[in-house]
Protein backbone atom coordinates (compact mmCIF):
# COMPACT_ATOMS: atom_id res chain seq x y z
CA UNK A 1 0.00 0.00 0.00
CA UNK A 2 1.29 3.44 -0.89
CA UNK A 3 1.43 5.29 2.42
CA UNK A 4 1.90 8.67 0.74
CA UNK A 5 -1.40 8.51 -1.06
CA UNK A 6 -3.41 9.36 2.04
CA UNK A 7 -1.24 12.26 3.21
CA UNK A 8 -4.00 14.86 3.56
CA UNK A 9 -6.17 12.40 5.48
CA UNK A 10 -3.28 11.54 7.77
CA UNK A 11 -2.72 15.24 8.35
CA UNK A 12 -6.38 15.68 9.30
CA UNK A 13 -6.42 12.72 11.69
CA UNK A 14 -3.22 13.98 13.35
CA UNK A 15 -4.52 17.59 13.26
CA UNK A 16 -1.41 18.85 11.48
CA UNK A 17 -2.63 22.27 10.46
CA UNK A 18 -5.70 24.43 10.16
CA UNK A 19 -8.81 22.31 9.67
CA UNK A 20 -10.18 24.28 6.71
CA UNK A 21 -6.87 23.97 4.85
CA UNK A 22 -6.67 20.25 5.63
CA UNK A 23 -10.21 19.66 4.34
CA UNK A 24 -9.41 21.62 1.18
CA UNK A 25 -6.26 19.53 0.64
CA UNK A 26 -8.32 16.35 1.00
CA UNK A 27 -10.88 17.59 -1.54
CA UNK A 28 -8.13 18.50 -4.01
CA UNK A 29 -6.25 15.24 -3.55
CA UNK A 30 -6.84 12.58 -6.17
CA UNK A 31 -5.62 9.81 -3.91
CA UNK A 32 -7.84 8.81 -1.03
CA UNK A 33 -7.55 6.73 2.18
CA UNK A 34 -8.52 4.72 3.98
CA UNK A 35 -6.89 6.07 7.12
CA UNK A 36 -7.50 4.74 10.62
CA UNK A 37 -8.86 7.03 13.35
CA UNK A 38 -8.09 5.61 16.79
CA UNK A 39 -8.17 6.47 20.47
CA UNK A 40 -4.69 7.95 20.39
CA UNK A 41 -5.84 10.51 17.80
CA UNK A 42 -8.83 11.47 19.98
CA UNK A 43 -6.60 11.73 23.05
CA UNK A 44 -4.08 13.89 21.19
CA UNK A 45 -6.82 16.24 20.00
CA UNK A 46 -8.25 16.56 23.52
CA UNK A 47 -4.75 17.21 24.85
CA UNK A 48 -4.20 19.97 22.31
CA UNK A 49 -7.11 21.95 23.76
CA UNK A 50 -6.54 20.92 27.39
CA UNK A 51 -3.00 22.30 27.22
CA UNK A 52 -4.02 25.51 25.49
CA UNK A 53 -2.40 24.78 22.12
CA UNK A 54 -5.77 25.13 20.36
CA UNK A 55 -9.08 26.78 21.08
CA UNK A 56 -12.25 24.81 21.82
CA UNK A 57 -13.89 26.06 18.61
CA UNK A 58 -10.95 24.69 16.64
CA UNK A 59 -11.54 21.27 18.21
CA UNK A 60 -15.21 21.48 17.25
CA UNK A 61 -14.27 22.20 13.62
CA UNK A 62 -11.66 19.43 13.59
CA UNK A 63 -14.03 16.84 15.09
CA UNK A 64 -16.73 17.79 12.59
CA UNK A 65 -14.32 17.35 9.68
CA UNK A 66 -13.09 13.99 10.98
CA UNK A 67 -16.60 12.78 11.78
CA UNK A 68 -17.85 13.42 8.26
CA UNK A 69 -14.80 12.23 6.32
CA UNK A 70 -15.87 9.18 4.31
CA UNK A 71 -12.37 7.81 3.81
CA UNK A 72 -11.63 7.34 7.51
CA UNK A 73 -12.00 4.03 9.28
CA UNK A 74 -12.73 3.86 13.00
CA UNK A 75 -10.56 1.65 15.22
CA UNK A 76 -12.03 -1.86 15.45
CA UNK A 77 -13.71 -2.61 18.74
CA UNK A 78 -13.90 1.06 19.71
CA UNK A 79 -16.33 2.39 17.14
CA UNK A 80 -18.96 3.37 19.71
CA UNK A 81 -16.51 5.27 21.92
CA UNK A 82 -14.83 7.12 19.07
CA UNK A 83 -18.07 7.91 17.27
CA UNK A 84 -19.52 9.26 20.52
CA UNK A 85 -16.39 11.40 21.01
CA UNK A 86 -16.62 12.85 17.51
CA UNK A 87 -20.38 13.42 17.73
CA UNK A 88 -20.32 15.08 21.14
CA UNK A 89 -17.28 17.23 20.41
CA UNK A 90 -18.50 18.29 16.96
CA UNK A 91 -21.96 19.28 18.25
CA UNK A 92 -21.45 21.08 21.57
CA UNK A 93 -24.82 22.75 21.12
CA UNK A 94 -26.42 19.32 21.69
CA UNK A 95 -24.23 18.28 24.62
CA UNK A 96 -22.06 20.82 26.42
CA UNK A 97 -19.67 23.58 25.40
CA UNK A 98 -16.13 22.40 24.77
CA UNK A 99 -13.86 23.45 27.61
CA UNK A 100 -10.62 22.37 29.20
CA UNK A 101 -12.68 20.30 31.66
CA UNK A 102 -14.53 18.52 28.85
CA UNK A 103 -11.24 17.81 27.07
CA UNK A 104 -9.67 16.49 30.26
CA UNK A 105 -12.65 14.19 30.76
CA UNK A 106 -12.31 12.80 27.22
CA UNK A 107 -8.58 12.45 27.69
CA UNK A 108 -9.18 10.43 30.85
CA UNK A 109 -11.71 8.21 29.05
CA UNK A 110 -9.35 7.54 26.13
CA UNK A 111 -6.34 6.88 28.36
CA UNK A 112 -8.36 4.53 30.56
CA UNK A 113 -9.53 2.61 27.50
CA UNK A 114 -5.97 2.31 26.20
CA UNK A 115 -4.69 1.24 29.63
CA UNK A 116 -7.35 -1.47 29.97
CA UNK A 117 -6.43 -2.86 26.59
CA UNK A 118 -2.71 -2.82 27.44
CA UNK A 119 -3.41 -4.56 30.75
CA UNK A 120 -5.53 -7.21 29.05
CA UNK A 121 -2.82 -7.81 26.44
CA UNK A 122 -0.26 -8.31 29.21
CA UNK A 123 -2.19 -11.17 30.77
Amino acid sequence: MDTTRSGPLEDLVHWRGETAALVQAIRQSKAKGPVMFDRSHAAAAATTVATGLARPDELVDWAHAVHFEDELEIEDGHEDLLTRFLFEVSTPELFEPISVRVCQRWLHIMRASLALEAEAAGR
